[in-house]
């Protein structure tokens, strides 16, 4: 059921050669038993096209929920390396009241009856076509796992590898909305408190692309991406 949602969620999901399958269902039911009201968020999919098997698991998992306004389409598989190209795809299928953006996985978990939609509306009250970008105060400048920006930032600047810019962005302008919502949005368990593994590439638990991404970060070209996505951010707000 398609509606016009302020909240917009992009999800890069992939069924086949899965470790875990099946997490799509889940993904949507926890989603909506978290929600205030169903009709703030739209759920925005990008499957790869070469995956034969997420098509059935989501009319599954969409015929579970059908109160949840969810998009979807297929293109070329990009990896770790090119998810922010999936996720520029999605936010091409915004519906024209959506201005918050949040990128995630489908293994995130939504606490039932959190109300997290109505926490993140009432803090952005009269902020639709303002740049900013929601973090918990005392996290800004570490690696976190819900980057939440409003459609003004993407319009701004072009998002990198990872995502990579909203530290940046906090630190040079001060256009953070202070609100924590890691109690209500969180990623599986084992993976919510870091570890150094989880910044070393050679780990065993990073795949080689991802090892490719925590290279490219630490790269001279992304060094660039960063000087230019901040001239532009000057250029914005005249500093």
């Amino acid at each position: 059921m398609e509606q016009n949602s302020p909240i917009s969620l992009l999800v890069s999901s992939r069924e086949l050669q899965r470790k875990n399958p099946g997490n799509l269902n889940i993904f949507l039911t926890n989603l909506k038993h978290s929600l205030y009201d169903v009709k703030n968020v739209e759920v925005i999919f990008k499957f790869d096209e070469d995956d034969t098997l997420i098509e059935d698991q989501l009319y599954y998992a969409a015929s579970n929920n059908p109160e949840l306004s969810i998009k979807y389409f297929f293109s070329p598989r990009y990896g770790y390396l090119g998810l922010h190209k999936a996720y520029y795809e999605c936010i091409e299928c915004l519906n024209s009241e959506s201005y918050i953006i949040i990128p995630m996985a489908d293994d995130f978990i939504f606490h039932k009856d959190s109300h997290w939609d109505k926490l993140l509306l009432d803090k952005t009250v009269g902020l639709t076509d303002k740049p900013f970008i929601v973090q918990d105060d005392t996290k800004i400048g570490k690696m976190h796992d819900v980057p939440i920006f409003s459609k003004k930032v993407v319009e701004l600047v072009t998002l990198g590898n990872s995502l990579s810019v909203d530290g940046f962005l906090i630190e040079l302008c001060n256009i953070y909305l202070n609100l924590d919502l890691t109690e209500y949005i969180v990623t599986l368990p084992e993976f919510t408190s870091r570890t150094p593994c989880d910044y070393d590439f050679t780990h065993e638990r990073w795949s080689v692309e991802r090892g490719q991404l925590i290279q490219y970060l630490n790269s001279p070209e992304h060094a660039d991406f960063l000087s230019k996505t901040t001239n532009k951010i000057k250029n914005y707000f005249k500093i």
